[in-house]
């Protein structure tokens, strides 16, 4: 399978996606400065503490790149559908669940990535940053950095499953608008704030979430052998 996700990326050029990523980084940076600006013009306290600027930083890079997973779901697997193109590779003396399992691997692979880097790279940087500048009140604890990761990475996992989910809303009907709204619409449910709280404060629901999405991705599948392929 190893072959087929690099015949996938190679067809796909999909390590130009890696530019899209470093541009939503520099996105993240500009947002934070912007608030912490803002919020000094105001004369407020911009981040009251370390824990405030991670959770806002991780519910961006969430509400992106779980976007920016429906995007690829689109691209690999509902345009492959739509065009028939997808006729032609069931063709091949492959499984055909090999084959989209090899394609959703990219999709969670890529996402997982994308979310762990940037949050720790974004993590390290006001790390960095308040060393220097003094950015939130009190000093932060290398226990604190430390907790972030270990979030950041059970984080990561959840989201890479929760990519999936899309899936659910785009199959039926081989529908990219579908697909690319229902992500929106998960992201504007699982990322919003209120009070340093979000729905990923509670254990349970990542974890739940990134499960369902790892079942929606194996239902979407699973019985690929007998179907035929139809597009509505």
């Amino acid at each position: 399978m190893f072959k087929l996700i690099k015949l996938e990326i190679k067809k796909y050029k999909l390590f130009n996606y890696w530019k899209g990523v470093l541009l939503a980084n520099i996105g993240f940076i500009a947002c934070l400065f912007m608030i912490y600006t803002l919020e000094k013009l105001d004369e407020n306290i911009p981040f009251e503490d370390f824990e405030m600027v991670t959770l806002i930083i991780s519910s961006t890079i969430r509400a992106t790149f779980v976007i920016f997973a429906s995007v690829l779901i689109v691209k690999l697997v509902i345009d492959e559908y739509r065009n028939k193109s997808i006729n032609i590779m069931f063709t091949y003396p492959i499984k055909r669940k090999k084959i989209m399992l090899s394609k959703l691997t990219i999709i969670v692979t890529f996402t997982f990535l994308t979310v762990i880097l940037s949050t720790m790279f974004m993590n390290g940087l006001v790390y960095v940053l308040d060393l220097f500048f003094d950015l939130i009140p009190g000093e932060i604890k290398i226990e604190a950095l430390t907790k972030s990761i270990v979030t950041a990475f059970f984080h990561s996992l959840a989201t890479a499953g929760l990519s999936l989910i899309p899936l659910l809303f785009g199959m039926p009907r081989k529908s990219a608008p579908a697909t690319i709204v229902s992500s929106i619409f998960l992201v504007s449910l699982t990322s919003s704030t209120s009070d340093n709280f979000t729905l990923f404060s509670i254990i349970a629901v990542p974890i739940s979430l990134g499960l369902f999405g790892l079942l929606i991705g194996y239902l979407s599948i699973r019985n690929i052998e007998e179907t035929d392929v139809k597009v509505s």
